[in-house]
């Protein structure tokens, strides 16, 4: 198994905020990158994330308005998960060990959540009324402004006989941490959305899995189902476990993939 998953709550930092975070993780060529960034990844977003704060903070005490002191704090943040992702995948590559592993990871601070991926883990967000949104875009070679991208920097993409876009006919995702051989083309870099908790309270839980689950299970269907076995836990029906229940429904459509499923219940970071 070449999966992972990490969990940091209730991280203290000046000011009275909290936060929180939460990671899936998906690793080829090994275990080595995914034990690697299962360890430090997390680590490294909540320091860096912290130390953001403050110093945003700092710099804006007295000199602008609350509200343009929140979104500077919040692109202060933005950037400083950025930073995380890039500096644990040079950490990892320092050691010359091969492999790589995609991500999908969660934090909370502040009534905001920042959701942030590369490769093709995937973050999931389901509403009250059980509508699925997707908060990541799957890195793939097949996807056009990642094969511009790569195709810009001197390298290509290509599809075989199986269907599957690859990069530098290796590797099917365009982002990852690790993979030095092609690193060239396939950046760490992550993409990260915002959602404000405050403002849409209609938030209730994120789905985050690696891609042996979404192969075979869409993102309805994802929400569907945890929704279904939160009804169950309040007594409905018998109690069950979503993140089981999801393995099990990809596995019985054919996943032979590794499967993690993490859900994040999003109601304790709610505004009272």
């Amino acid at each position: 198994m070449e999966d992972g998953y990490g969990v940091i709550t209730r991280h203290k930092i000046e000011g009275g905020s909290q936060l929180a975070f939460y990671g899936v993780y998906d690793g080829h060529g090994g275990r080595a990158a995914v034990d690697f960034v299962a360890d430090k990844l997390g680590k490294n977003v909540v320091t860096a994330a912290a130390a953001a704060t403050t110093m945003s903070r700092h710099q804006a005490a007295g000199s602008s308005s609350p509200s343009q002191q929140r979104r500077e704090e919040e692109d202060d943040v933005t950037a400083a998960i950025r930073a995380a992702y890039l500096t644990t995948d040079s950490e990892f590559l320092s050691q010359g060990v091969r492999g790589g592993a995609c991500a999908a990871t969660a934090l909370v601070k502040d009534g905001e959540l920042y959701v942030s991926n590369v490769g093709d883990c995937r973050a999931v967000l389901g509403s009250r009324g059980g509508v699925a949104t997707a908060l990541t875009s799957d890195h793939t070679p097949g996807r056009e402004d990642e094969r511009l991208r790569i195709e810009s920097t001197g390298g290509y993409v290509s599809c075989g006989g199986s269907g599957v876009w690859r990069v530098q006919d290796s590797l099917a995702v365009s982002r990852a941490f690790g993979d030095a051989g092609v690193k060239q083309w396939v950046t760490c870099e992550p993409e990260t959305a915002r959602v404000s908790l405050a403002a849409d309270g209609d938030c209730r839980f994120l789905v985050l899995a690696s891609d042996g689950l979404w192969c075979k299970v869409s993102n309805q269907e994802a929400v569907d189902a945890v929704a279904a076995a939160a009804a169950a836990a309040a007594g409905v029906a018998g109690s069950t476990d979503p993140c089981k229940e999801l393995a099990a429904m990809a596995r019985s459509r054919g996943s032979r993939d590794d499967i993690t499923v993490m859900v994040v219940d999003l109601q304790p970071f709610l505004p009272v």
